[in-house]
């Protein structure tokens, strides 16, 4: 069942599934059900990783970027260690492997299926702007040795933010980066590499100062990644598909919805697929630490008025939406 797993100051993991009930969806559990489970203790790690980390013996292209069934953690070693997910809970005797070492805190993690090999893969930035690939095999991630940087010239000064995505339609991601200008940029990945790819610019104007969060998913279903852009208290939604005058996929110049001024920019905002697989929703976390759901049907976000608070009192320092196998 799909939920979210939290993880409190203390570093204790609790897992709350998401109900369906009474024609509502909620993370408060029907009359005579309990929630809230404790899935882990004392987790103090440098990084948490969600991705579809468990091993599928047949490929599963195009998975949802963002959450996962299981958590690869960063030790303040540099170590990584993999933690499956199995019968609702990380503890179990003997897990908590290392997969990986030599990593930093200062490095920033990309989790996708980079090499579409039916799991989840591991991009990093380091602090030079290179990007480096770690393949993950099911039980720890190879090392390509010298193959190992895809990518290089990609600072944070100039390229602040990154959002992996199946931006050119293939069976691999590519990753969109938003530059300090406010340019939208596409980068295509061929599975192996970034060097020789074509990149192309789609956007402009997206500075972080004018559009604080831009929530990245396939929101109109048709294929590639569409933007919902936060500006002013409203969330903006920008198609992205062809451009009869460009051989690419662009963004649209002119937003295609926005919503009311219902929502501000200290939010945290969950983006994951709630309610069914391959269609994304909204859960927002406000300053009240009270959990809304707005889910999103042909091509706007439904607000639910007074049955779309979901949760209340969520006071934590981590959310990862989870996909159990």
């Amino acid at each position: 069942m799909v939920g979210l797993i939290i993880r409190k100051k203390n570093g204790d993991l609790k897992w709350f599934p998401l109900f369906f009930d009474d024609g509502k969806y909620k993370f408060y559990p029907p009359k005579g059900k309990k929630t809230g489970r404790e899935v882990g203790k004392e987790w103090n790690f440098k990084e948490y990783l969600p991705g579809y980390w468990t091993y599928a013996s047949t490929a599963s292209h195009r998975r949802r970027i963002g959450g996962g069934d299981s958590l690869v953690v960063l030790e303040d070693d540099g170590d990584l260690k993999y933690f499956p997910f199995r019968e609702e809970t990380f503890i179990h005797r003997g897990t908590g492997d290392k997969v990986g070492r030599g990593f930093k805190d200062t490095f920033e993690y990309y989790v996708a299926e980079w090499t579409g090999n039916g799991t989840s893969d591991l991009l990093v930035r380091d602090e030079d702007g290179n990007l480096r690939l770690y393949p993950w095999n099911g039980k720890e991630f190879k090392d390509l040795g010298r193959k190992e940087q895809v990518g290089s010239g990609f600072g944070k000064k100039k390229y602040p933010d990154i959002y992996p995505g199946y931006w050119s339609g293939g069976s691999t991601p590519d990753i969109l980066v938003r530059k300090d200008n406010g340019d939208l940029v596409v980068y295509e990945f061929n599975g192996e590499t970034f060097y020789k790819q074509r990149n192309y610019k789609v956007g402009d104007n997206f500075k972080t100062k004018h559009y604080e969060h831009l929530l990245m998913g396939d929101w109109l279903r048709n294929g590639t990644p569409d933007m919902l852009a936060y500006r002013d208290k409203r969330l903006r939604l920008y198609p992205f598909g062809p451009n009869p005058k460009k051989n690419h996929f662009t963004f649209t110049k002119d937003k295609q919805w926005q919503s009311g001024k219902d929502f501000r920019d200290d939010w945290t905002y969950l983006v994951g697929h709630w309610r069914t697989s391959g269609q994304p929703d909204l859960i927002t976390v406000n300053k009240s630490n009270d959990l809304w759901f707005y889910p999103f049907d042909d091509g706007v976000l439904t607000d639910l008025r007074g049955d779309k608070q979901v949760g209340n009192d969520w006071k934590v320092t981590h959310f990862w939406d989870i996909y159990p196998v």
